[in-house]
């Protein structure tokens, strides 16, 4: 079943080429990635509170896999990893993958 694809009078409509060669001059550009962990809300006074030891119950469940975001959009899911002496992220899954450039 074929995409439709509604268009403004006059807009251009660019191959997956042309977008890669329009972005080229831009592909070294770096860009600020995000691993988030998990979120949580709480009250002023609660977050006042917090000391050393304290702990923080986040909403998401051990296991579950985490989201990299860039610019507050959630690019990929992936699984925490140990790299030697640090962390790292295994990808387990590119979010919308026709938007990937």
């Amino acid at each position: 079943m074929a995409k439709r694809v509604d268009r403004m009078e006059g807009e251009r409509v660019l191959s997956f080429e042309q977008v890669v060669a329009e972005l080229m001059p831009f592909i070294d550009t770096p860009l600020r990635l995000e691993i988030q962990l998990g979120q949580t809300r709480m009250t002023i006074r609660e977050l006042l509170d917090l000391e050393p030891g304290s702990l923080v119950e986040l909403k998401k469940s051990a296991g579950e896999p985490m989201d990299v975001l860039c610019k507050d959009r959630v690019l990929l899911h992936g699984e925490v990893t140990v790299l030697e002496d640090s962390l790292g992220l295994r990808v387990t899954e590119v979010v919308d993958p026709d938007r990937k450039v």
